[in-house]
């Protein structure tokens, strides 16, 4: 269910940067993000994407990883090196072993498509609340170690 009741807490006038190439996805999250009290710049654009974390700090990006015409795992990398502070969540629909290793080295979360409301929620909130710290290199996640590390020796 989501609820306003937290948008004090988790971060009202927080500035979230969204990236995804899919539509509907990138409209949905924004939705519920912005019901939750966020600022949302979102956008379908790998070039304004680059250009929004270059030119802006925010206060978490989320950015899919699994984009069929850009590497998102490039645009984590730009992020990373132009706001180290930034906490990145990264989604995909994908898990493939290169993408959970990237995930694990680069990012603070890691979703894989489908997830709930709730569990996106949960990481934006500590992400905004600074439970999340920015980058230290190992993931606070959403996928435990335990899964990501299932889904390697899956082949994932």
């Amino acid at each position: 269910m989501l609820s306003g009741a937290h948008t004090k807490e988790a971060g009202e006038n927080s500035d979230i940067l969204l990236f995804d190439e899919e539509p509907m996805i990138l409209d949905l999250l924004t939705v519920v993000l912005q019901r939750e009290g966020y600022r949302v710049t979102s956008t379908r654009s790998w070039e304004e994407a680059l250009h929004l974390v270059t030119t802006r700090s925010y206060d978490l990006a989320i950015a899919d990883l699994a984009l069929r015409t850009r590497d998102g795992c490039r645009l984590v990398t730009t992020l990373r090196h132009a706001s180290p502070e930034t906490p990145i969540v990264g989604m995909t629909a994908y898990p493939a072993k290169e993408t959970v290793m990237f995930a694990e080295e680069h990012m603070e979360a890691f979703l894989v498509k489908p997830f709930s409301i709730g569990d996106l929620l949960k990481v934006v909130r500590r992400a905004v609340d600074g439970r999340v710290p920015g980058h230290t290199g190992g993931m606070a996640s959403l996928v435990p170690r335990q899964q990501s590390a299932a889904m390697l020796a899956a082949g994932g």
